[in-house]
């Protein structure tokens, strides 16, 4: 198959699902206003770390070795769904034994953390097997068809009497395991899943030693990512917790489309399917740069109202932190196809080593300058760590390949053209 068309799928399908969640991203910040979607989003991060340390981000391991047909896709399934089943029961076991010490966790919370994070392994994982396919398609698909569900059902909240605000909730929480068992399904019957076949443990040692890097890496960007959310929430009032949560979110749009890029170009660089990959990977980024940059002017301009217009009126303190983030939206942005360049190179350590940097300035930052300042302190000094992780990073890439770093960020008309001609077709066919 013709990997520019793979990429046009990845780019198409993947970008049709980052939209309908945040679609769903803002009906449920329109329905449950600022403080009570600030609350569901602030235990969406949570189980989102705890999902991370579950996975041990083996997904990883799955799409490098399953590209590179090292280990068997009937092997690396049966893993995936053991692993799964391991993960819940350890989060039961858990329950039970902080129960049975004393500590009081609402039955309600076990179950949305024991949904969420069991079906986002399993989700996890099965997409990962269906990228080691280059398959962007089927995934995508079915998380789009499960958000417009969600969609459906938050709009006829109350209209029901069965289906209340709690109920909704639930059912979103719960939504993360559909996705994974349908996918699950799929995948196997596709694929030809006769039977189930324990992987060797050379090779699970091959797994668990390439995805190791990953997860620490994952972890530390997780924290990088997120931890001001912590912050936020503790010195902070719920209504700006909810604000600065949206914030984040309106940034994670703008990465929708280096993270699609990031994640076709990973297994790409890691079976050695691209020529001239210097140039490619300066090319895409600089023209992000470019469009991204444009993007940001608009959002400045306009987004003072905006941000009311489209969540509410109660996510009126979205502007002017959001102004001191735009710098770190353009860091992280450029740096996603980097990132995909080293853990392909299998070179994760590059990865984790930056990313600590930025922790260590964003910890040190928040705990200084956010109970005085705020939200305003949050952007402003995530916006420092993002880049600082960014300088790091180019600058280990430009003494691997000696070029310069103001290659990433000058964008030339050309590039456009380039960006079909040269890119594309500089990569080989499968």
């Amino acid at each position: 198959m013709n990997i520019q068309k793979l990429l046009y799928q990845n780019i198409f399908w993947r970008g049709l699902f980052f939209v309908s969640g945040f679609l769903l991203n803002i009906l449920i910040a329109r329905h449950f206003d600022a403080a009570i979607s600030g609350w569901i989003y602030y235990l969406f991060t949570i189980f989102s770390f705890l999902t991370l340390i579950g996975s041990f981000s083996l997904e990883a391991g799955l799409v490098y070795f399953g590209s590179k047909e090292e280990i068997s896709q009937e092997k690396l399934l049966s893993f995936s769904i053991l692993w799964t089943f391991i993960i819940a029961l350890i989060v039961v076991l858990s329950y039970f034994s902080l129960i049975g010490i004393g500590i009081d966790i609402p039955m309600i919370k076990f179950q949305y953390a024991l949904l969420f994070i069991c079906g986002n392994i399993l989700l996890t994982f099965i997409t990962g097997l269906f990228y080691a396919k280059q398959n962007y398609i089927t995934s995508n698909l079915i998380s789009i068809a499960v958000n417009f569900f969600l969609i459906i059902l938050l709009i006829n909240v109350a209209s029901e009497s069965w289906l209340t605000n709690e109920v909704f909730i639930f059912i979103y929480f719960g939504s993360f395991l559909l996705t994974g068992m349908v996918l699950l399904v799929i995948f196997s019957n596709r694929f030809s899943f006769p039977k189930f076949r324990m992987i060797k443990s050379t090779e699970l040692k091959k797994l668990f030693k390439y995805s190791m890097l990953a997860f620490l890496s994952n972890i530390v960007f997780f924290l990088l990512y997120k931890i001001d959310y912590w912050f936020v929430n503790r010195y902070c009032s719920l209504e700006e917790l909810g604000n600065y949560i949206q914030i984040s979110k309106v940034a994670q749009m703008f990465f929708i489309l280096p993270g699609i890029l990031a994640g076709a170009l990973f297994p790409l660089i890691s079976g050695n399917h691209i020529d001239k990959v210097e140039a490619t990977l300066k090319i895409v980024s600089r023209t992000i740069f470019f469009l991204y940059l444009a993007g940001c002017g608009i959002l400045i301009i306009f987004g003072k109202w905006l941000f009311p217009f489209v969540f509410g009126e109660s996510f009126s303190d979205m502007y002017r932190p959001f102004l001191f983030l735009i710098p770190g939206i353009l860091a992280l942005s450029t740096l996603y196809t980097l990132t995909a360049y080293f853990s392909g190179k299998n070179k994760v350590a590059v990865n984790l080593k930056g990313s600590v940097l930025a922790l260590v300035i964003i910890v040190i930052g928040d705990a200084l300058l956010i109970p005085k300042f705020g939200i305003v302190a949050a952007a402003m000094v995530s916006s420092v760590g993002y880049i600082s992780y960014n300088i790091y990073v180019m600058v280990i890439f430009n003494k691997i390949h000696h070029s310069g770093m103001i290659d990433f960020f000058y964008f030339r008309l050309s590039d456009l053209k380039k960006l079909k001609e040269s890119v594309l077709k500089n990569i080989k066919i499968l």
